[in-house]
């Protein structure tokens, strides 16, 4: 990226979901994060921690990795999912087009926010719809960004975040394990 596009404010902050619950998860995320770094008009700035969850929204039986990362980019927010979605692939995700629900994979990558871009299309859905609701997204990016806010609702992921935990600690969302890997 040209540094020229940086001081001109010609980029966009873009937050990235990163999972996966088949082959070695770790592994499997850092290498995703490294080869973002080899995409045109991307720039990675911060992976947070890896997080080991059960699943949310599915049945599985195994753990997932998961974290988020920020980047900079001056790409569409299609161009960027377009750009995810190749990286899913290059790390063996094959993703059944007949298949209902959410499924196991090697690697899933979902772009949670797109500077304050809000769209609600077919093909891609900013702020991702799920944030608030999800631990294994809120506990990573309450470690790297707790400021930022949801151009929805305005408010900033520490308080997403810190709802979450009220929620689950009162019964009113069912419990999401979650620990930071080493």
């Amino acid at each position: 990226m040209d540094v020229q596009d940086v001081k001109s404010g010609q980029t966009t902050l873009a937050v990235i979901g990163f999972g996966s619950n088949l082959g070695q998860g770790q592994e499997l995320i850092r290498s995703a994060w490294k080869c973002l770094a080899t995409k045109e008009k991307l720039v990675p700035l911060t992976l947070s921690s890896l997080y080991a969850t059960e699943a949310v929204g599915m049945t599985s039986p195994s753990l997932f990795t998961n974290g988020v990362g920020l980047v900079e980019t001056t790409l569409g927010p299609y161009e960027l999912l377009h750009c995810l979605l190749q990286v899913e692939a290059e790390h063996g995700r094959l993703r059944d087009p007949e298949s209902v629900g959410y499924q196991d994979r090697f690697l899933d990558l979902d772009l949670l926010y797109f500077g304050d871009t809000v769209l609600n299309t077919a093909e891609l859905i900013v702020p991702h719809p799920h944030i608030g609701s999800r631990l294994f997204v809120l506990a990573p990016l309450a470690e790297i960004a707790p400021r930022l806010q949801d151009p929805r609702t305005g408010q900033t992921v520490a308080a997403m975040y810190q709802q979450i935990l009220l929620q689950i600690q009162q019964g009113k969302v069912g419990a999401q394990a979650i620990s930071r890997m080493q």
